[in-house]
């Protein structure tokens, strides 16, 4: 229909009644007026991306040990790389994802939840057909439909080597036990996250030569909170007082510490067949030391002059040696 239904005119002289309140906005619940809100997004619900770089790291580090092991497992050479970190909805990001996918969950205690790894179908049909020995599929040649058991079997496999990369990656962080808590597929009507819950969606990206294939690691937010100021880069502040507290309890109970003290008797010297031909009942002579050392552990603390008193071996202390960094002799 090329005809308008209201003339320029009539358009400009509706907007001027809205505008001035002639012209009432009705809806379900009565007249509504237009008006515009202040609205300030604080920064912790700000959509961002790339903002993990400890995470980002721990990443790329997680690439290269799973690109080791994928390539054994698949008798081939692959290539993994990092891709990027952003934050998301589980809803809004399953529903950007390409259908069919395997879902792969896991837990990771000591953390609370489940995270999920998404592997789409392109490079599900590529990983089965390179794990038989099979011809690789090129990107789109695997057919919809529902994923056969064996083909999820071997994904889980898959999937359990990424968590085992996972968990050895991240000891300098955590220590982390990935377990397998369900394996998916998109079309299952399954709840594996709740739609509104925030997620840390990690790409990645596996090479088999000139094929490539994305897949994804994702976190929930609540799962990750213990770790966030560490995946951040946050710098713990320091807090003065405890530091203060600690330093009085040290000062107050290191005096009461037992240390075992210890000492060279002399020093001599033999080549290797004297020390070969040595019996029992053989005697060393050492040179009579004149000044001996006190050792608190490895450490050097004291030096004074040898000799005896009320009839033991004794040190006299002389001066401590409190910078000397010389090693222990016996």
């Amino acid at each position: 229909m090329s005809d308008q239904i209201i003339s320029d005119e009539e358009k400009s002289a509706l907007l001027d009644g809205v505008e001035s309140g002639d012209v009432e906005v009705h809806s379900s619940t009565g007249p509504r007026y237009a008006t515009v809100a202040e609205f300030s997004i604080p920064p912790h619900n700000c959509i961002v991306s790339n903002s993990f770089p400890r995470l980002q790291k721990l990443n790329r580090n997680v690439a290269g040990s799973f690109g080791k092991a994928v390539s054994v497992m698949l008798n081939r050479k692959v290539d993994v790389l990092p891709g990027p970190v952003s934050i998301d909805t589980w809803g809004e990001f399953s529903g950007r994802g390409d259908a069919p996918s395997v879902l792969y969950a896991f837990s990771a205690n000591p953390l609370t939840g489940n995270a999920v790894i998404i592997v789409p179908a392109a490079l599900v049909g590529h990983i089965v057909e390179t794990f038989f020995g099979g011809p690789a599929l090129r990107r789109g040649e695997r057919r919809g439909g529902e994923f056969t058991p064996g083909e999820l079997k071997v994904v889980s496999l898959f999937c359990e080597e990424l968590a085992r990369a996972i968990a050895t990656t991240w000891k300098g962080v955590t220590e982390l036990s990935p377990q397998r808590t369900g394996l998916y597929q998109s079309t299952d009507v399954v709840d594996v996250l709740d739609g509104a819950a925030e997620i840390v969606a990690c790409e990645f990206v596996a090479q088999f030569g000139e094929e490539h294939f994305e897949y994804h690691v994702a976190w929930p937010v609540a799962m990750l909170a213990p770790l966030l100021p560490v995946l951040e880069g946050q710098k713990k502040n320091r807090d003065a007082a405890q530091d203060a507290r600690w330093e009085q309890v040290l000062r107050a109970t290191l005096p009461d510490a037992t240390v075992g003290l210890t000492t060279c008797i002399g020093n001599a010297r033999l080549n290797l067949r004297s020390i070969a031909d040595l019996a029992a009942g053989d005697v060393i002579e050492f040179v009579n030391p004149r000044r001996g050392r006190i050792f608190a552990g490895s450490v050097p603390v004291l030096e004074g002059r040898f000799g005896v008193h009320d009839g033991r071996y004794a040190i006299e202390a002389g001066r401590w040696l409190t910078n000397d960094a010389e090693p222990r002799t016996h």
